[in-house]
């Protein structure tokens, strides 16, 4: 467990406080929202007008629909009730009526019905002035068929658009709307349709009927005649030729053929087989015999040992030539046995060779015989297909024609039996009427819509300029992205150079530094040497128990303005006053030394002062250092960050301000009188809440830091202080204010360690304060 968490249980909170962050980025968009309130309902507004303005220059459409029951179980009189139905059941059936309702047929005859190659939505329409001026002139031009024609095509296209067919759901229902200008038109020509598609299927059945009756009858008497005459010839041409057929149905020409065949096939491949291995076994014995390279087309049991017997020489001598002469007797030795041996397998080559010659003479000659026997077989075989193909050919002919006498014989006969009544299987169940309002457009809608566009429209306007105002105005500074220790080789335990010297080295060294406003004064009281407080942290200064002096003279506790307390200690030394406060302007002094001894960070300062907890002195510091810094002539912001008290926004009447304002620029306050800036980043917040800046308002804060010399934070306790407070990592050094009359409770080492750990090798040092005796009755501010 983190020893802080020991020491101060306060110190859990902190890592609660890293949410806090996102909500006020969520709290800030809402904020520009509610600033950009009026600019967002206007662009609003102006989209919701111009949609509005728009709409009624469209020509409003209406449309109306008519219902049709298609019912594909509907049977005819003489169905028979065993058979499945002639048109079927199945969604595919809906679909092609559906086609057919969209088709030319059924939509013609409705454009020629009700004239639409002159309605001016549809067709042509009246004839415009110029057509009108020219027929006054030249009179009358009488159109052609060509171009009626044309005319009326074009029109039952635009009403093929102007139509839309539909399944209602699952059933067998059909829904047929129409779009017009007029809702009137719109109701008659969807009926129309409708009526149309009932039309058309009633004549198509009659005209059906009566067209396969006719055919029937004529080609009856054709077709019996034709399958007489071509049973006749199939028997005669099959006597002619002496086409036998054998048990399977096959000629035995071609039972003989494809025997023949199967048997030439092997002996191709045998001699092929034969072939390759005797060319491979020439090629070897062309090349000379090299035992290593004998290929397995010659492998047999005397070459394989020949060959092991040849491998095992070879080593033999390869081992003697590298230990012997050549000449040796033991080389020579066995260079005659692999010579031998070479030979040897030289010899068994040549017999398998012949053997190969032999087996390829023999296959030659069976593969000869077939090939005669194939051609005198496919000779007589030729013969027999050619008789065979006029056969099929006869037997295809009467087989088609017998199916289509048959077929034509039943049809007649059902015609002949049956009358032909129909029962229409498709029926108007919901005529169309006129719809009351239009289907476009949808004004209301689209003014709505319009509305919800501009206000999105105009949020990205207002978000999206906040966002690159700040991109451009606000950056944060380098020390920010990168936090270097504002000291060279500053380690981990680097802090401020303690001022231990009398008044007058201090204002020596204030006078060095070369600042602006600064005086060289020579003091009589001499300094105190600082006493160090622990090894890690060193102390900088001591502040003393701030007090007032009444109308007597006398010196007695601060009562209750802080402010002009404080002005008056800081005014008493920079005056070399005597006076109750002077010490405690000397210890400010000290310490604004030591601040301005370290190097600053692009030209600004920005002090963070903490404290272990309330009434160490932390707010008064943090003021009294604002107002000794003006005295020594720099331009000072002093920001207040403390939460819970606010002293600074309360006694400087930032808290009573109605309007705080809306960036933090706009926030920061000139005091003349004090001759400082202040700016409050807590004023408006609930109170003993930590704040934590988002990412917007520390780049506005680092904007700001860079137009002062020095800048004083009165931050939150340590406790509360964590590692990445954007306010932290802004601070280029760190104090700490420890009450002297607390120090015995507060665990020292662990207080330096922490603050250095959040320092991050930055500056940072210790102040004691409210030192010395304190006053006889209780004080109200520390």
């Amino acid at each position: 467990m983190d020893p802080r968490q020991v020491e101060n249980p306060a110190y859990d909170k902190a890592a609660l406080q890293g949410s806090d962050a996102i909500a006020l980025d969520i709290l800030s968009i809402f904020q520009v929202l509610r600033r950009r309130i009026f600019l967002i309902a206007a662009i609003a507004f102006v989209f919701a007008a111009l949609t509005a303005a728009y709409s009624l220059t469209i020509t409003p459409i209406f449309r109306a629909s008519s219902q049709v029951l298609f019912d594909p179980t509907v049977r005819q009189p003489f169905d028979d009730p065993n058979r499945p139905s002639r048109t079927g059941q199945g969604s595919e059936v809906i679909d092609s009526q559906m086609s057919v309702i969209h088709s030319d047929t059924v939509l013609r005859p409705v454009a020629r019905e009700n004239n639409l190659a002159e309605d001016p939505h549809f067709g042509e329409g009246k004839p415009g002035l110029m057509s009108q001026f020219k027929s006054l002139i030249f009179g009358a031009t009488k159109k052609d068929a060509a171009t009626l024609e044309a005319q009326e095509t074009a029109a039952v296209e635009a009403l093929a658009d102007a139509t839309s067919v539909k399944r209602v759901g699952q059933t067998f229902v059909i829904n047929i709307a129409a779009e017009s200008p007029s809702p009137v038109q719109a109701a008659v020509l969807a009926n129309s349709i409708a009526e149309s598609y009932l039309s058309d299927q009633k004549r198509q059945v009659d005209l059906a009927s009566d067209e396969a009756a006719a055919q029937i009858d004529d080609r009856l008497v054709d077709l019996r005649e034709r399958l007489r005459q071509a049973e006749e010839e199939i028997q005669k041409f099959r006597a002619a030729n002496k086409l036998q057929n054998s048990d399977e149905g096959s000629l035995l020409t071609g039972q003989e053929l494809t025997g023949l065949n199967s048997r030439l096939i092997d002996a191709r491949a045998a001699l092929a087989e034969a072939t390759a291995k005797y060319d491979e076994i020439q090629r070897v014995l062309q090349s000379g015999v090299d035992a290593e390279s004998i290929g397995d087309v010659v492998n047999s049991p005397t070459i394989s040992s020949l060959r092991q017997q040849y491998a095992t020489a070879a080593r033999t001598e390869a081992q003697l030539m590298a230990d012997l002469l050549p000449s040796h007797p033991s080389v020579v030795q066995a260079r005659s046995q692999l010579e031998r041996l070479r030979n040897l397998i030289r010899d068994e080559i040549r017999r398998i060779a012949e053997s190969t010659r032999i087996d390829v003479q023999v296959n030659q000659e069976r593969v000869s015989r077939l090939e005669q026997q194939l051609e005198s077989t496919r000779n007589l075989s030729d013969v027999d297909q050619a008789a065979s193909i006029r056969l099929r050919e006869l037997e295809t002919e009467a087989q088609a024609t017998r199916q289509l006498y048959e077929i034509a014989l039943s049809r007649a006969k059902e015609i002949s039996q049956l009358d032909q009544v129909v029962l229409p299987n498709a029926r108007i169940i919901s005529p169309a009427i006129p719809p009351e309002s239009p289907v476009y457009p949808k004004r209301k809608i689209m003014v709505v819509l319009a509305g919800i566009l501009g206000l999105l429209f105009g949020t990205i306007i207002a978000v999206g300029g906040e966002a690159i105002r700040i991109a451009k105005k606000h950056l944060l500074p380098e020390f920010l992205q990168n936090p270097e220790p504002a000291m060279a080789g500053a380690g981990p335990a680097q802090s401020l150079a303690p001022v231990t010297t009398a008044v007058d080295t201090a204002h020596n060294a204030r006078s060095s530094v070369g600042l602006p406003g600064s005086r060289t004064k020579s003091k009589r009281t001499p300094s105190r040497q600082v006493p160090q407080s622990e090894p890690g942290l060193k102390v900088i200064s001591q502040l003393p128990w701030l007090t007032e002096t009444d109308e007597n003279g006398s010196v007695r506790p601060l009562s209750s303005d802080a402010i002009s307390a404080v002005q008056d200690a800081i005014e008493q030394f920079y005056s070399d006053e005597a006076g109750p406060g002077w010490s405690f302007g000397q210890g400010v002094d000290q310490i604004i030394a030591s601040i301005q001894s370290a190097p600053a960070q692009n030209g600004t300062r920005i002090v963070f002062l903490t404290s272990p907890a309330l009434g160490h002195g932390q707010t008064i510091a943090a003021l009294a250092l604002a107002l000794g810094a003006a005295q020594r002539g720099l331009h000072v912001l002093l920001a207040d960050g403390e939460p819970k008290q606010r002293m600074l926004s309360h006694d400087l009447s930032i808290d009573d301000m109605e309007e705080i304002g809306g960036t933090l620029r706009e926030r920061v306050v000139d005091y003349d009188e004090l001759d400082i800036s202040f700016l409050s980043l807590v004023s408006g917040l609930p109170k003993y809440k930590h704040h934590r800046m988002n990412i917007r308002e520390a780049f506005d804060f680092a904007d700001i830091a860079r137009d002062y010399d020095l800048v004083i934070i009165d931050g939150v306790a340590l406790p509360q202080l964590v590692e990445d407070d954007p306010l932290a990592g802004l601070s280029t050094q760190f104090l700490v204010t420890v009450a002297e009359r607390e120090e015995d409770q507060i665990s020292m080492p662990i207080l330096s360690r922490d603050l250095l750990t959040i320092a991050e090798g930055r500056p940072s040092g210790l102040v004691r304060t409210m030192t010395g005796t304190p006053p006889p009755s209780r004080r109200k501010y520390a």
